[in-house]
C-alpha cells in the first residue's frame, strides 16, 4: 500500500554556535545535506525548510546563514534541521509533520545488527502550488511561481540533434546508493554509500544517458567521483568537472546532476518514496530548480533553468502513478549557474531499491528525450 504525504508546514529557524559535534556511523545521504560540512568549516549555513530532512538521534543542530553555494532543501517539511557528521551528515521530518505510517513488505537481510528502523513506503504529492497538471514546492520568499507563463516561455535550448554532445550527465554526490532488494526494514549500519557503479546513482545515470542517445541525443555520462573519499568539497569537485565538460564539448546546453534523497520520520523510519507504473515500482523523482532569490547568490538567468524543468515536469506527468514528486523551486544554486539548462535531479531515497531507481531513470530519459526533441 502507498500512502501519500500530505499537509503543510510552518517555518522554524534558530541560530546555534557549531562545537565541532561529530557524529560516526552515518553514511550516505543528498539534497538535505550536500553541504553541511563545507558550510560548517566557513561558520555559515543556509537552511531552507522542506520535508524529508533525516536526523539521527541526538545529532541535530540548526544553523542560520547565507551561501552562494549549496542550501539544504528538500520536501513537504516544517522546520530546519541539520547535522556535523563524520561522512555524510543527515536530516530529518519533524514530528509535527502528519504522516500516516504504512510498513513497506519485503525480505530484511539478517546480517546486519544496528538498530532497526521500519521502512514506510509513501507517495510526496504536496505542494504549495499547482496548475496545468503540474505541483511546485515554492520555498522561495521573493519570488511567486506561475506555472502557466513559465510554461509558455521558451527554454535557451536548441539541440542539433545531430550525435554531437549535447547534454552532460554527471554526479555531485556519485557514490550515493541504493538497496539491493526490497525491505521492510533499515538498519542503522546499512551502507548508504557505494562506489560499484551497479549500486549507485551511476546506474540511474546510464538508463538516462541511454534513453537520450535512443532519441538521437549526443550526451557524456562522466563518472567521476566528487564525494570520495572526501565528502567536503563536492560541489567544487563538480564544477570543475562541469567545466572540463563544456570546454571539451562546446555544443553541451544541458547539464543533469543525478542525486538519490534520504527521508526519514521523527523516530527514525525510512521513508520510500515509491510510484507504481505499468504495474511495476519506481523510485518517485523530484526536480530541482534553484533561483537567486535576493541577489546574494550569484546565479543570474535561472529563469532558464526553470523553463527548462517545467517543461520536463509537465512530461514526466504524463506518466501514471504520480511518478514525479512535486518540483522544489528554492533559493539555491548546486552549480545551476553554469549553464541555461543545469537541473539537479533526485531518485528515490537510500531505501527505494537500485531496480526502483533504475526503471525511474529509464522512464525519465524516455519523457527527457521527447522534451529534448521538441526544442
Amino acid at each position: 500500500m502507498i500512502v501519500k504525504l500530505r499537509g503543510a508546514g510552518m517555518w522554524k529557524k534558530a541560530v546555534l554556535l557549531i562545537t565541532g559535534v561529530v557524529v560516526a556511523g552515518i553514511s550516505g545521504v543528498c539534497f538535505g545535506i550536500r553541504v553541511i560540512p563545507e558550510l560548517a568549516a566557513q561558520g555559515e549555513l543556509t537552511a531552507m525548510t522542506a520535508a524529508g530532512f533525516i536526523v539521527p538521534a541526538g545529532a541535530a543542530q540548526i544553523l542560520k546563514g547565507n551561501t552562494d553555494t549549496e542550501h539544504m532543501t528538500s520536501e513537504e517539511a516544517s522546520s530546519v534541521v541539520s547535522t556535523a557528521e563524520s561522512s555524510a551528515p543527515q536530516s530529518s521530518t519533524p514530528s509535527s509533520q502528519p504522516v500516516s505510517s504504512t510498513v513497506s513488505s519485503g525480505s530484511t537481510d539478517k546480517k546486519w545488527t544496528g538498530k532497526a528502523y521500519p521502512v514506510e513506503e509513501v507517495t510526496i504529492t504536496q505542494g504549495n502550488t499547482e496548475s496545468n497538471g503540474i505541483v511546485v514546492r515554492n520555498l522561495t520568499k521573493n519570488h511567486k511561481i506561475d506555472i502557466d507563463q513559465i510554461l509558455g516561455e521558451k527554454p535557451d535550448i536548441s539541440l542539433k540533434k545531430d550525435g554531437s554532445i549535447e547534454v552532460l550527465i554527471y554526479h555531485t554526490h556519485s557514490s550515493e546508493a541504493y538497496l539491493a532488494e526490497e525491505s521492510g526494514t533499515y538498519y542503522s549500519d546499512m551502507p548508504t554509500r557505494s562506489q560499484k557503479e551497479d549500486e549507485n546513482v551511476m546506474a540511474v545515470g546510464e538508463e538516462i544517458a541511454n534513453e537520450l542517445r535512443k532519441a538521437g541525443i549526443g550526451v557524456i555520462h562522466d563518472k567521476t567521483y566528487h564525494d570520495y573519499p572526501a565528502y567536503n568539497g563536492s560541489y567544487t569537485r563538480s564544477a570543475d568537472t562541469i567545466k572540463k565538460n563544456l570546454a571539451e564539448h562546446p555544443g553541451i546546453q544541458i547539464t543533469l546532476d543525478i542525486h538519490r534523497d534520504a527521508i526519514s520520520g521523527s523516530s527514525g523510519e525510512r521513508r520510500k518514496p515509491t510510484a507504481v507504473v505499468n504495474g511495476k515500482k519506481a523510485a518517485q523523482v523530484m526536480l530541482l530548480c534553484g533561483c537567486d532569490d535576493d541577489g546574494t547568490l550569484g546565479h543570474p538567468d535561472w529563469e532558464y533553468n526553470l523553463r527548462l524543468g517545467m517543461q520536463i515536469q509537465q512530461e514526466c506527468e504524463k506518466i501514471e502513478g504520480d511518478f514525479m514528486r512535486p518540483m522544489t523551486f528554492s533559493a539555491t544554486k548546486y552549480n545551476q549557474n553554469l549553464t541555461h539548462g543545469s537541473l539537479l535531479v533526485e531518485f528515490g531515497t537510500e531505501v527505494n531499491t537500485i531496480d526502483e531507481a533504475k526503471y525511474s531513470g529509464q522512464l525519465f530519459g524516455e519523457a527527457l528525450g521527447k522534451v529534448l526533441q521538441r526544442l
